[in-house]
């Protein structure tokens, strides 16, 4: 049951003795009645994973119901949140029993077999993938004929304007649409199908389109409230990768992170391939994954050695980029760490195996769970503390969907063990991503820890979350590699040497010295950057180029330790090569 907070009236909601609704969701369905009441039908409601979506979606039905707006309630989800969300008979009868709703009988429409013997149930839970059938499309339409329903469409990110999905659910009559997610946003930037947006023009005279949403709970405010999600620690590790040509002994060297905006053309073949062979070399895998079944296996001793046996145990997932690099990289957590129980999932995995691996990974059975986008929203396995990700998906949207599927609290482990840590490499650039998630976290920490700073659940505030704007993250220490590559064309041959970086090592790195190395290239850069736009007749002098560097990073030049300075030289590069300040 959500934890308790105060009461306030709501039509048609009369909470069972003990219970509350959420702040979030108290105020969501306050803002749903307002709105109601101002006759205006379609809205978006962005809450955190665990946060509490379907009863938040038979809420509002009781809101829309004692309102005269809505007599029956069509729920559509992606089939992968059946289980976890919505097919439980018992749990929909005890929330429908919280909010004071009288008994109600549903049904889950998944196939022609299953799907509304009876046409008078008022709740029906669809499938995205039913109602783009031609029979499941048919059948709701005659269903929605029938009366006035509300739809609830779950992971509405999902649905683009102009999407098959969409284009199903647009094909149904509807009275009222309540579009839900934890991450309303598209990597295609399209906008969601439905849910009010709005237009922001930036001082530039940039107009950009975003979601309108009738409330949000964010990342800080579900921290403030607790108990609803993991804090989360942040692992990023970076390489020095040098190649070497056969033919001319040319030899080039860069780190991850630049081997990234120089494949963005994919112009060299050599680097394009030693990037996509890296990831397969035992040395990525033990830099990366080493480190994180370390701290995997000291949060299980940990624990074991907290509260013994009586909880469940950590467990560990890694997101590989397909179904070849998932076999390979569980071939290598079998031959490193043979003491931990391993397997994967995939498209290749037939699916009666995929689902009986799953369905024991669900029991804790398993300990690490090596698979490609197979373990989606809506999969709540609440024991999944260590995420090692090696994928190629740096899109936002996507790669916190991925994240929050370690995040859910779990009752059974005290504060201290709800950590979640996630294990990167730095060529992906989600370093970004990564510290403002954690910043979000902290600060939801603090405001939980000084109640009194803590805004209203209801009081509008100034906050970028709409437009989900990171700043810059200074890096975790990280150790050096090296990689070297020789011959030429598609036939070059990869061979890879460890270089242990050691930080007590003077000698390895004098941090003096290199940061008044950064300072000077990075006013080289900055003289060349405004030199550049003004002989492209743009007014920017040096001192602009530094003041929208310190607004971007938040400190002065002067100021930056060595991790900033070297996200500033980068930042530089990519306005020269951008020919704008970016």
């Amino acid at each position: 049951m959500p934890p308790s907070s105060s009461r306030s009236a709501i039509p048609g909601i009369q909470p069972a003795p003990g219970f509350s609704f959420r702040d979030g969701q108290r105020a969501f369905l306050r803002k749903l009645a307002r709105a109601y009441e101002q006759g205006r039908r379609n809205h978006l409601g962005v809450f955190v994973p665990g946060y509490g979506k379907t009863l938040t979606a038979l809420g509002a039905f009781q809101v829309a119901r004692s309102m005269g707006v809505a007599d029956r309630l069509v729920v559509f989800v992606p089939r992968g949140n059946l289980r976890d969300q919505y097919a439980d008979p018992d749990e929909m009868a005890r929330m429908l029993h919280w909010i004071g709703a009288p008994p109600m009988r549903f049904c889950v429409a998944d196939s022609s077999e299953v799907f509304l013997k009876n046409r008078s149930i008022p709740i029906v839970v669809a499938t995205y993938q039913y109602a783009c059938g031609r029979s499941g499309n048919r059948a709701l339409q005659q269903y929605c004929q029938r009366g006035n329903p509300l739809f609830v469409l779950d992971e509405i990110h999902h649905l683009p304007e102009d999407g098959t999905w969409s284009d199903a659910v647009g094909n149904l009559q509807r009275r009222s649409l309540i579009g839900l997610s934890g991450t309303p946003l598209r990597s295609d930037g399209k906008p969601l199908f439905g849910v009010p947006h709005k237009v922001v023009t930036s001082e530039d005279g940039t107009r950009s389109r975003y979601y309108d949403a009738l409330h949000e709970v964010s990342l800080r405010e579900a921290h403030a409230e607790g108990g609803i999600l993991k804090r989360i620690e942040a692992h990023v590790v970076d390489y020095s990768i040098t190649m070497v040509e056969e033919d001319t002994g040319r030899q080039v060297e860069f780190t991850l992170q630049e081997l990234k905006t120089e494949l963005e053309d994919e112009a060299d073949v050599d680097r394009y391939f030693a990037r996509r062979s890296l990831r397969f070399h035992d040395v990525y895998l033990e830099t990366l994954l080493g480190p994180a079944v370390t701290r995997f296996q000291a949060k299980r001793a940990d624990l074991s050695a907290t509260v013994g046996s009586q909880v469940r145990s950590p467990q560990m997932l890694v997101i590989c980029m397909s179904n070849r690099h998932a076999a390979d990289v569980l071939d290598f957590m079998k031959r490193r760490y043979s003491s931990l129980r391993c397997t994967r999932i995939g498209q290749d995995v037939p699916p009666p195996k995929r689902a009986r691996r799953l369905e024991a990974y669900r029991r804790g059975e398993i300990d690490v769970m090596v698979q490609v986008d197979m373990i989606g929203e809506g999969t709540d396995i609440k024991t999944i503390s260590v995420i090692a990700k090696l994928d190629l998906v740096s899109a936002r949207s996507k790669t916190l969907q991925q994240i929050f599927r370690g995040m859910r609290y779990y009752d059974g482990w005290n504060e201290d063990a709800n950590v979640c840590d996630v294990f990167t490499s730095d060529d992906l650039g989600l370093s970004d991503t990564l510290d403002w998630m954690t910043r979000e976290v902290q600060e939801g920490v603090r405001l939980r820890e000084d109640p009194s700073s803590r805004p209203s659940p209801e009081k509008p505030e100034q906050d970028d979350r709409s437009s989900w704007n990171v700043t810059s993250v200074s890096e975790n220490d990280f150790e050096t590699h090296a990689v070297e590559m020789s011959g030429s064309g598609n036939r070059a041959a990869l061979r890879v040497r460890r270089q242990k970086f050691d930080p007590e090592d003077a000698a390895a790195l004098n941090v003096s010295e290199r940061e008044d190395a950064l300072r000077k290239e990075c006013s080289t850069l900055a003289n060349r950057l405004a030199r550049e736009l003004q002989d492209r007749g743009r007014q920017v002098s040096i001192r602009d180029v530094h003041a929208a560097a310190k607004k971007r990073f938040r400190k002065s030049q002067k100021d930056m330790p060595l991790a900033l300075l070297k996200k500033k030289k980068q930042w530089l590069k990519r306005c020269l090569q951008m020919k704008r300040l970016v």
